[in-house]
């Protein structure tokens, strides 16, 4: 091993065409730091190129989920209501995305894209638990002696249904949401540039 850095530090020092005769041990080990000193910009760049295409991807994302809370009552209120088209949310980011942005990015990114995943996936499932609970259900009872009747309801009021109202999962909903835009927007600044 010492060997081997000896000689690299040789090869340093003959591109900085310093004689070998000429270097003490600590002066070898000065002219190697300072070839390889010299390479660290290349370096730098290599590392530093952020794919673009992800880069905007998420950006965009970040920027959508924000429009989304700046409306947070009314989405509520539409989910709630059942209203149609309502908890609308933009797509989610495959997480291929992170995994290509994180080789460029700061050690914290994938904990902050993880973050985002499941917050998104909770929110998105809590969506579609407030659809269900509004989707209309017809519900046929039978009493001994009475005839058969039938009635429409929401499904969240169906006896035994086990479902919560569809405006407790609008809100839990919407929490989720501002829990994905904090991750998403901790993933951009950890991202770079």
């Amino acid at each position: 091993m010492q060997s081997l850095l000896i000689s690299s530090l040789l090869v340093g020092a003959s591109a900085l065409n310093i004689p070998a005769a000429a270097l003490s041990r600590r002066a070898a080990v000065n002219a190697g730091a300072a070839a390889l000193a010299g390479l660290a910009p290349f370096a730098a760049t290599a590392a530093a190129k952020v794919p673009e295409k992800e880069s905007k991807l998420v950006k965009s994302t970040a920027a959508e989920l924000k429009t989304v809370l700046e409306n947070k009552e009314s989405f509520i209120t539409d989910l709630a209501n059942g209203v149609e088209g309502s908890g609308k949310l933009p797509a989610p980011i495959p997480f291929t995305t992170f995994q290509k942005l994180e080789a460029t990015a700061d050690p914290e990114f994938m904990e902050a894209a993880i973050d985002y995943a499941e917050a998104f996936r909770g929110a998105k499932d809590l969506v579609k638990l407030a659809r269900l609970a509004k989707s209309k259900v017809m519900v046929t009872t039978k009493e001994a002696g009475k005839p058969m009747v039938k009635d429409e309801m929401n499904y969240a009021d169906a006896p035994g249904s086990g479902l919560s109202s569809a405006e407790e999962y609008a809100k839990r909903a919407a929490n989720e949401l501002v829990g994905a835009s904090v991750a998403l927007d901790a993933a951009v600044k950890f991202m770079g540039s």
